[in-house]
């Protein structure tokens, strides 16, 4: 089921992304964008009704992790087409107020779900098996409302909470491009966010965790503010893989008796030897 739904989810990214490319028309392209979503998703939606998960932990990744990939692209795509339609007329500043407003919304919204929030992107599991397992409605979390009418079979009470997240956080930077490039006379290009689905990390997981630690150190992310949690979980988005406690990891690496920096070491080595060989082709 896993292996098949990311299957789908790259097909539709391609299909996306093409019509990215062949519509110019900022709401047709959405339209476009929307009937492929939910083509896609209707597929899914008859794989799961006709298979069972294989087990508890892929039923809590699917509606965690990969379900809500393809719905927060149509909430994205809506939001789009409704900012696009609903655009008012005038200079700079009436569009600025326009943009500025649509912020304050979403600002608002992650203000009411700040509980949710933070469980979901601090990556805490604790209630996976409560909040991402079907037919079990024991928690709410500023549940929506309309998830009464959602079918059960096909839904838990928060995948689509995690697809809204993660549609108004595209949707925001989309709007923090849209105002930075107002005074510019820059277009903003609606494209959906690929996932890098053939980028893997082959590595150990001990060796990323290694890397994430020089480059925090180094302080190469947001001017050195980044909190190194953050910097796991963009990571853990990046290559979709499971870091774990990386501040236990991080306590193994420095209790390593003999090298405690043997993967930074080894790129080192390998990257001089790259490049020694390039000087004498």
């Amino acid at each position: 089921m896993i292996k098949f739904s990311r299957k789908v989810l790259c097909e539709l990214e391609e299909e996306l992304q093409t019509i990215s490319f062949d519509y110019d028309n900022p709401i047709v392209m959405c339209d476009k964008s929307i009937e492929s979503i939910v083509k896609q998703l209707r597929i899914l939606k008859n794989q799961v009704l006709d298979q069972q998960f294989k087990s508890t932990e892929d039923e809590i990744m699917f509606f965690k992790n990969i379900k809500p990939k393809f719905t927060s692209k149509m909430i994205y795509f809506k939001k789009i087409r409704k900012l696009e339609a609903s655009k008012p007329l005038g200079g700079k500043k009436t569009q600025r107020e326009y943009y500025d407003n649509e912020l304050s919304k979403l600002n608002c919204y992650f203000i009411d779900n700040t509980e949710f929030y933070n469980y979901y992107r601090l990556g805490s599991n604790f209630l996976d098996n409560k909040l991402f397992i079907r037919y079990n409605a024991e928690i709410d979390f500023n549940l929506e409302t309309f998830h009464y009418e959602l079918d059960d079979r096909f839904s838990t009470t928060h995948d689509f909470k995690v697809a809204m997240i993660m549609a108004n956080e595209l949707f925001m930077r989309h709007l923090e491009n849209k105002l930075r490039n107002l005074n510019e006379n820059i277009p903003v290009v609606i494209l959906p966010t690929l996932e890098l689905k053939t980028i893997k990390w082959t590595e150990s997981k001990t060796a990323l965790i290694e890397l994430i630690y020089a480059l925090h150190t180094q302080k190469v992310f947001n001017n050195g503010k980044a909190d190194i949690v953050e910097i796991a979980k963009t990571f853990e988005k990046l290559f979709d893989i499971e870091l774990g406690d990386i501040y236990r990891a991080s306590n193994e690496i420095k209790n390593r008796k003999i090298n405690k920096t043997k993967f930074l070491d080894v790129l080192r080595e390998n990257l001089n030897k790259r490049f020694a060989e390039q000087e004498y082709k």
